[in-house]
């Protein structure tokens, strides 16, 4: 199939999918209607616990995973749209998973009125982090900070869901008697109202993304928040129908929200299932950072004189070394290995003030491992370290297969030039990145360097300690 007909086919694999959700979003508060208006004949009772069980436990874990794999996309990319996002589907996940441990007679022998309102109220949190992350691209720097305690938020989260069933459990009030999910209730009438209210304004903003891109994933989120939004209303306005048809929609409105979600990430390509909400500011942005360069001095000759299992033992040793120590000691990134070389950055996702202190402490801390490591293979390479701090650019390059989030500018290419010129076994850094470090820290300048590509000299030195 040629490269034109394809596009053309998935372009109506799109249009139909997106034409069908909307047509189960607007079918089944019709349905609820109905039966709100013909209740003897069209709604029926059906009661079974074991498949309220089931089928809400599973969906709460799914809109659980759900939100943790958004998460971890946002981890990645340092995107505060798609992090609160992830955390409203990890609310809500979290919330149905309560409802659906507190079915009587499978866990429980009786009723609890926290695990029977632990849906209203978890969507009502959910609109919270919902409305955020609509609104989060009108301040870029609310969206740094956040991404900066996203740890914290995610910890905040799943201690809401523990404390909520510690609550519940303990009988405490007010949730101390068991309640039905009654509209007469002005407890969930007020959270219906509200969340609704949330979800609506949430969902208009994404319907405007959706209007710019004209993507799938966009419009899913806004039919995934408007079915959220109707099943609120369910649950103030059929609680009193427990176990009828229309008490069972609003569970069936949660279950399809969270499908066409599911389905439309599914469809995107799987590196990067949530590029589509990225924020401007995730695809290209200015950042202060340092980069560090370091590869293996004489490797060439080295592979050329043993063997290929060898050459390759000598880079998984290094690169075992260094992955973790950077990552996990000094909270850098490994941007990638390139033949016996490897690319580091500091700050590249923001929060680190201190990006020239950490890289200088890293690269330290590389060299006297290194330097261990040599006392037991004495025949092995040295390793040689550049380190350089400036502002660079980040610009998403590449489209549906591949996208790369390259640092693109003077920064990256004087780090790598530092690099080359660094002695071997040692750590060569830039004016920018020694201007940054602490007083005290042990240089030996090494002024007018000659650097490919660069008119003036450059002024450098090379790093000895720093202080305590």
């Amino acid at each position: 199939m040629s490269a034109p007909a394809l596009f053309a086919l998935r372009r109506r694999a799109r249009t139909a999918a997106v034409v069908s959700m909307w047509i189960v979003a607007g079918a089944l508060p019709l349905v609820g209607f109905l039966s709100l208006l013909l209740r003897s004949q069209l709604d029926p009772h059906f009661e079974n616990y074991r498949a309220h069980f089931v089928v809400f436990g599973i969906v709460g874990g799914f809109a659980f995973i759900l939100g943790y794999g958004a998460g971890e996309a946002a981890n990645r990319r340092a995107d505060a749209r798609v992090f609160l996002l992830s955390l409203a589907f990890m609310t809500t996940g979290g919330f149905l998973g309560l409802h659906a441990l507190g079915t009587p007679g499978v866990l429980f022998s009786h009723e609890h009125a926290g695990f029977q309102v632990a849906v209203p109220v978890g969507l009502l949190l959910s609109s919270a982090f919902a409305a955020a992350s609509a609104f989060i691209d009108l301040n870029q720097r609310l969206g740094l900070l956040l991404m900066r305690h996203r740890n914290g938020l995610h910890a905040a989260v799943l201690l809401a869901i523990g404390a909520w069933f510690a609550w519940t459990i303990a009988s405490l009030p007010p949730l101390a008697q068991p309640e039905a999910e009654a509209a007469r209730g002005s407890f969930l009438a007020v959270l219906a109202i509200v969340g609704t209210v949330v979800y609506a304004a949430s969902a208009a903003r994404y319907w405007d993304l959706f209007r710019r891109s004209r993507q799938l994933l966009p419009v899913a989120v806004v039919g995934c928040f408007v079915l959220l939004a109707e099943a609120l209303i369910g649950v103030a306005a059929t609680g009193e129908r427990k176990w009828h048809a229309s008490w069972w929609e609003w569970h069936g409105l949660i279950v399809t929200a969270f499908l066409i979600i599911g389905v439309a990430a599914r469809r995107e390509w799987h590196e990067e299932r949530f590029r589509e909400l990225y924020l401007d500011s995730t695809r290209e942005r200015r950042q202060e950072i340092s980069v560090l360069f370091a590869d293996l001095v004489g490797y060439t000759a080295f592979a050329d004189r043993t063997t290929p299992g060898q050459a390759a033992e000598v880079l998984n040793a290094y690169w075992g070394l260094a992955a973790p120590l950077i990552t996990l000691e000094f909270g850098g990134e490994v941007e990638k290995f390139i033949g016996d070389g490897v690319v580091a950055t500091f700050n590249s996702r923001g929060g680190q003030p201190d990006h020239a202190l950490r890289a200088a402490r890293a690269a330290l801390e590389l060299q006297e491992r290194f330097a261990a490591l040599a006392l037991e293979h004495p025949d092995w390479p040295s390793m040689r370290i550049g380190i350089n701090s400036g502002e660079v650019v980040l610009r998403e390059i590449g489209g549906y297969g591949h996208v790369a989030y390259p640092l693109v500018g003077d920064t990256v290419n004087t780090g790598a030039r530092l690099e080359s010129l660094a002695p071997a076994g040692g750590v060569l850094i830039g004016a920018e990145t020694y201007d940054q470090l602490p007083a005290g820290a042990m240089v030996e300048a090494k002024s007018g360097l000659r650097v490919k590509g660069k008119a003036d000299a450059v002024h450098a030195y090379v790093l000895l300690a720093l202080p305590a």
